[in-house]
């Protein structure tokens, strides 16, 4: 029976960190953290039904919510930390020239160094599965939404785990490279939300010109959660954008544009990895 072919720095990487008691230390502070805010939300969503003024159904939303975003803020700042040293530590280690010097293309490479990183990310992920099968047993949330919200998880560690590689990337010192990949992390934070903000100060009463602005929004984390509360998110661009909100295509949501545009940008850094691991750097070599 022929197996399945496996990326060879992959597997490596995986018997490595599967070995390393830090990794289930992680793993139970990242589960005790996640459970404790979980419970502490329902504690204090629970009191609506003492005083008559909610049911289990809006219970269940709440908590599948709250959960949503302890989870997405969770997986987003650590996956910096995980993928940042990827390439950098073998640079460190002087073993990067070694790693060059085998069959393995670059791509292959920057692949292997991707997943082997955030695999341990896609272990949390579903092993917090159990904690959302709480909030099925108050209704209210559909196994579909879990489904696309696991898959919102995923594609977030994969875009801004190819942001963090391509900083690995370039440059030779762990320390650098992680400072860079949260700095930018930082950025998409805050520093979106602020130029749009300045921008809309700058602009007020000046009509359809505040939209332009808007788009720099697309690359705010936060954006691909707009399917959570789609009025609620399209009311507060509209909001911020003072009305220019410019994105009124019916099947064409925000966080799906949002998703083509980081896709893209994490494909291009996934590119720009691959031609600084090359050291031809001529690219021909595919994988």
């Amino acid at each position: 029976m022929k197996t399945l072919p496996i990326n060879p720095l992959l597997a490596k990487e995986l018997r490595l960190r599967m070995r390393n008691w830090r990794t289930f230390l992680l793993f139970t502070l990242y589960l005790v953290i996640l459970g404790g805010f979980g419970v502490l939300n329902y504690a204090a969503v629970s009191n609506m039904l003492r005083y008559g003024t909610g049911d289990l159904a809006q219970v269940g939303q709440t908590l599948f919510v709250f959960l949503a975003f302890i989870q997405f803020g969770l997986i987003f700042f650590l996956v910096p930390g995980l993928t940042a040293g990827a390439l950098s530590n073998e640079r460190e280690r002087q073993t990067f020239d070694l790693l060059v010097c085998t069959q393995l293309t670059p791509f292959a490479i920057v692949r292997g160094k991707l997943f082997s990183s955030l695999s341990f990310v896609f272990l949390l992920i579903f092993a917090s599965l159990p904690l959302y099968g709480f909030v099925f047993l108050l209704g209210g949330v559909s196994p579909t939404e879990l489904m696309i919200l696991i898959a919102i998880f995923i594609l977030t560690a994969l875009i801004y785990g190819s942001f963090s590689l391509l900083f690995s990337s370039l440059f030779k010192r762990t320390i650098t490279a992680v400072i860079a990949s949260y700095a930018f992390s930082l950025f998409l934070v805050g520093g979106t939300a602020i130029i749009v903000s300045l921008f809309t100060l700058i602009l007020f009463g000046m009509g359809n010109q505040n939209a332009i602005f808007s788009w720099v929004l697309l690359l705010h984390p936060v954006a691909l959660f707009e399917w959570l509360f789609p009025e609620p998110g399209v009311e507060l661009l509209r909001e911020i954008t003072q009305q220019a909100y410019p994105f009124n295509i019916p099947w064409l949501k925000f966080w799906h544009l949002s998703l083509l545009v980081k896709g893209t940008l994490a494909g291009a850094a996934l590119y720009l990895a691959t031609r600084a691991v090359n050291p031809l750097r001529a690219g021909r070599r595919s994988g």
